[in-house]
């Protein structure tokens, strides 16, 4: 795999190179898609259906959540390390609370009713994305990262 020379906007080390940080691993991530070659045949059938089709739940699903947790994650470590203190506090409880109400067991639907467990969640989730959208907007572009890549 190629790896780019230029630093990283998010953890100064070359692009690409830390499995730590969210730009890095993008980057690794474009790096790899570019070289991959899909071998799938989708040539008709449920598969090639549901690829061009897919139900609400795989639309929505669970990759958007975790992205997203991962930016309430992000925000909330860098505000702890003191390393980012332009927020203020009330954003910083809306996505803590957010964020243990996702992950924690204790719902007031349970997440093993699939798919009907996750719709709190995402209730949850979206509502504390929305009080606290233009706040996570800056943040991205403090750390350097693009807000897209969050739904923002």
């Amino acid at each position: 795999m190629k790896i780019a020379t230029r630093p990283c906007p998010a953890c100064q080390r070359p692009q690409g190179s830390s499995a730590e940080c969210l730009s890095c691993r993008d980057a690794a991530a474009r790096e790899l898609a570019r070289e991959a070659a899909d071998i799938t045949d989708w040539s008709g059938g449920v598969p090639a259906r549901w690829v061009d089709h897919p139900p609400w739940y795989a639309r929505r699903g669970a990759g958007k959540i975790v992205t997203k947790l991962r930016l309430l994650a992000m925000i909330l470590n860098d505000y702890a390390t003191g390393q980012y203190r332009k927020i203020p506090w009330q954003a910083i409880a809306v996505c803590a609370a957010a964020s243990a109400y996702v992950v924690l067991p204790f719902d007031l639907i349970p997440d093993w009713l699939v798919p009907v467990g996750w719709t709190d969640d995402l209730f949850v989730l979206a509502i504390a994305w929305n009080l606290v959208k233009k706040e996570l907007r800056e943040y991205c572009a403090w750390k350097g990262v693009s807000p897209a890549h969050f739904g923002l």
